[in-house]
């Protein structure tokens, strides 16, 4: 009986091999599409999940920075029954590593760590293990592709190293070799080094140095709101002293607010967006908008296939009769059509996780990190999808099943029955679903782009191009910083040299107080160390009074319109105490404002300090990056033996937008998917049509009709459902571009271009589509469709 059913199945199949291939192409296609979107997702929402005991880790920080200090972590874990162990890591922009066989390299994520790394993030060790790597006070961890590229295939364990940093240069000893970290997680590194017990200890009681991200591991069972309570009264006497004022302590206690926050690390990468982190948040709306598309996408797929199925359904009416005559029962015929279309979404789930293995294995290769990862790892989402694949079966073989089955074999045989308009109504409702929500998707991507475009476009009150930025964290030019500028402008296609701490998207707070004034009020400000040269080397506009000059600026400082404009507008020549950054700092001029953040965020208030510090050498050029790179190499290499460790600040300042390149990827991905499947129903709906109006389009052909009139009588039934759908996309893409738009400060209007572009591509293309499937039945001879009547 199985034999039997599964080879009139492959009949079928074979009978009707374009609609096969369209039902199957499409449902894999979505399953595939659906599958890539779900395993980015899952990556994600499991963000250092990895962990044992995640969910005992929280990560100890001020309210607007990722960092905290040595000196908090210490307080807590005396003060707090409820803290098991507490850990520091230390980032550093650049660390320059050699190994004794002279081998060196420099790499962006190093990290000091105090002693309880191990206990709070258990790792899994290749070699070494975790009582004994950072026991010793010059202990280093690898991972295990930074342990191949430093020493090869011969064991590191027991080889010294040493590790230049903006802090010092120490030797360590390699004691322990793990494997590398996952995609997913918030605080990535290759090689991990106990901090120095000197620096350690000069800032163990120092609440005002961050030195870098602070974890918590508490003991079982203790909930959040336990642990900030917690971190509130162990922080209460310390705070009491800095800024109590002499204030008893229950009145200062009414209004204490330590100003620490405590975030479970399961929670930092999406649900934090604080400055500073470790590494690149997510955004929590971005992925359900991801999410809705895998539905969507499958949805379509699932349409297409019901669609179809249902279309084709009448044309088996007489193959039901016969079966009735010759015995079957009406529960055989349900079930043989509902196998057949189970049958069938099973082989295309099949091919669509075929297609999505080899989707992830070519983004692997291409680097995307979020897709290192095979199917058979997420067993969940297999289940679902095989679900999602049965019900879309069980759902296009309803039809037949049950509707075709009730009719009497007799009626069926001599052709005296109608399946009526309620099915093509059906089918109708199904495509202005579907390219309802296919057209919402393309103008929302259109929105994506233009927002996109904007971002890359708008006058940022700097030139962002043409500059280079070189490492010097680790004083690679001792005292010849100055020197380098000056042999550097000796060429031609150096413009200016500058010198600031860290670069321009990097900013730091800090309060100032107006001397000299009756009640002054503070001002918060974010802040950049920089020499005299910087403002101008970024091209920077003046608005009023000068830049800071070596000559004529001890303690002075340049700020931008928002930061005048909320001093009162006239600020030249007036004096304020920014705590460590001077006691009296004259405002000598005023640029205009700046972005160093995402759109996403207002300019704020942004002072530069005049200070000498060369941790980043910011060089202007003009005509070739590569000779205006090799120059400076040169230079540089003449003043020091360090390497040469440089990138553009173009591309660095662009990877703010990031998250909308990468939203703008995966939207036109999978709308150009969306679209695609989309056509393919249109494809097997306009060839369902075709063939049920074959001889009306034969007799109107023989009444005198041209192939024109023919073309359009066949379109213009499309064109209207495309239009109520497009009609139906308008307001859904409106409502989902404007509330995206509202996510950022700056963006674009909500114009009628994209609305109008989709509307016309679309037309255009159910036109073409229509007519390329159309023009064979309409210039057909009509003796052959109209013979067998």
């Amino acid at each position: 009986m199985l034999k039997n059913h599964l080879l009139s199945i492959y009949r079928n199949l074979k009978r009707n091999k374009g609609y096969a291939a369209i039902n199957i192409i499409g449902l894999a296609i979505g399953f595939a599409a659906a599958t890539l979107i779900s395993v980015y997702v899952k990556s994600e929402f499991t963000y250092d999940e990895h962990y044992a005991n995640h969910d005992r880790i929280y990560r100890l920080s001020a309210n607007n920075f990722a960092l905290s200090s040595i000196a908090h972590l210490n307080q807590v874990k005396e003060y707090s029954p409820l803290v098991e162990e507490v850990v520091n890591l230390m980032p550093n922009p650049s660390a320059t590593i050699k190994t004794a066989a002279d081998k060196s390299l420099v790499i962006k994520d190093f990290f000091y760590t105090t002693e309880g790394y191990n206990t709070v993030f258990e790792q899994d060790y290749v070699l070494g293990n975790a009582e004994t790597s950072l026991s010793v006070p010059n202990g280093l961890i690898l991972t295990e592709s930074m342990a191949k590229k430093l020493f090869g295939k011969a064991n590191p364990v027991g080889q010294k190293v040493s590790v230049s940093t903006q802090i010092a240069q120490n030797d360590f000893q390699v004691t322990g070799v793990i494997k590398d970290l996952p995609s997913n997680v918030s605080l990535p590194f290759s090689a991990l080094g106990r901090l120095p017990k000197d620096f350690q200890n000069t800032y163990q009681y120092s609440f005002s140095f961050t030195t870098g991200y602070s974890y918590l591991f508490t003991k079982e069972n203790v909930t959040e709101e336990q642990l900030k309570m917690a971190v509130e009264e162990a922080m209460l006497p310390i705070d009491h002293s800095r800024y109590g004022e002499g204030k008893p302590m229950d009145e200062f206690k009414k209004t204490y607010q330590s100003g620490l926050l405590v975030m479970p690390l399961r929670d930092v990468h999406l649900n934090s967006n604080i400055q500073f982190e470790s590494s690149e948040p997510g955004n929590a709306n971005y992925l359900y908008v991801f999410l809705s598309i895998a539905v969507f996408v499958i949805l379509l797929a699932a349409i297409n296939y019901v669609n179809l199925s249902t279309a084709q359904a009448s044309k088996r009416a007489k193959e039901i009769g016969i079966r009735s005559v010759l015995g079957s029962f009406r529960n055989q015929l349900i079930s043989r059509f509902i196998a057949e279309s189970v049958l069938i979404a099973l082989t295309a789930v099949l091919i669509g996780f075929g297609l999505a293995e080899a989707a992830l294995q070519l983004l692997q290769g291409g680097g995307f990190a979020h897709f290192d990862a095979n199917i058979t790892e997420f067993p969940q989402l297999v289940a679902v999808v095989f679900s999602v694949a049965v019900l879309t079966g069980f759902a296009a073989g309803i039809y037949p099943a049950f509707y075709l089955t009730n009719f009497k074999p007799s009626a069926v045989l001599k052709g005296d029955f109608n399946t009526g308009g309620k099915s093509k109504s059906f089918r109708n409702g199904l495509v202005i679903f579907q390219f309802a929500v296919s057209l919402s998707l393309a103008i929302f991507a259109v929105f994506i782009g233009q927002q996109l475009h904007f971002s890359m476009q708008k006058d940022l009150g700097f030139d962002k191009t043409n500059v280079l930025m070189i490492d010097n964290t680790k004083g690679q030019l001792g005292e010849s910083a100055e020197a380098f500028r000056n042999e550097l402008l000796k060429n031609a296609e150096i413009k200016e040299v500058g010198f600031s701490h860290y670069e321009l998207t990097g900013l730091a707070f800090n309060v100032i107080i107006e001397n000299g004034v009756d009640n002054p009020q503070s001002q918060r400000i974010q802040y950049k160390y920089t020499d005299t040269h910087y403002a101008e080397t970024m091209g920077m506009e003046l608005v009023a009074g000068r830049f800071l000059s070596d000559e004529l600026d001890d303690e002075a400082m340049l700020v931008n319109e928002t930061l005048a404009k909320n001093l009162g507008g006239d600020v030249l020549g007036r004096k304020f105490n920014a705590g460590v950054n001077g006691s009296n700092v004259e405002v000598v001029g005023v640029v205009k404002d700046f972005h160093y953040e995402d759109f996403r965020k207002a300019i704020g208030p942004v002072a530069f300090y005049y200070s000498p510090i060369h941790s980043l050498i910011s060089v202007k050029f003009s005509g070739d990056i590569k000779q205006a790179t090799e120059t400076t190499a040169t230079v540089f290499g003449q003043f020091t033996q360090e390497p040469f460790d440089y990138r553009l600040f173009e591309r660095s300042f662009d990877q703010l937008f990031d998250k909308e390149k990468q939203m703008g990827q995966v939207i036109n991905l999978f709308t150009g998917l969306a679209v695609f499947v989309a056509i393919l129903g249109l494809i097997g709906l306009v060839t369902y049509t075709l063939d049920q109006r074959i001889k009306e389009i034969g007799i109107r052909k023989v009444l005198g009709a041209s192939v024109s009139q023919i073309l359009g009588l066949l379109s213009k039934e499309m064109l209207a459902l495309i239009g109520i759908s497009f009609l139906v996309a308008i307001p859904l893409a409106f409502l989902a571009a404007s509330q995206w738009m509202n996510e950022f400060v700056y963006h674009i209007n909500i114009g009628f271009a994209p609305f109008v572009l989709v509307g016309g591509v679309a037309a255009i293309l159910i036109l073409t589509v229509v007519a390329a499937r159309s023009l064979t039945a309409a210039t057909a001879n009509p003796v052959k469709s109209l013979r067998s009547e």
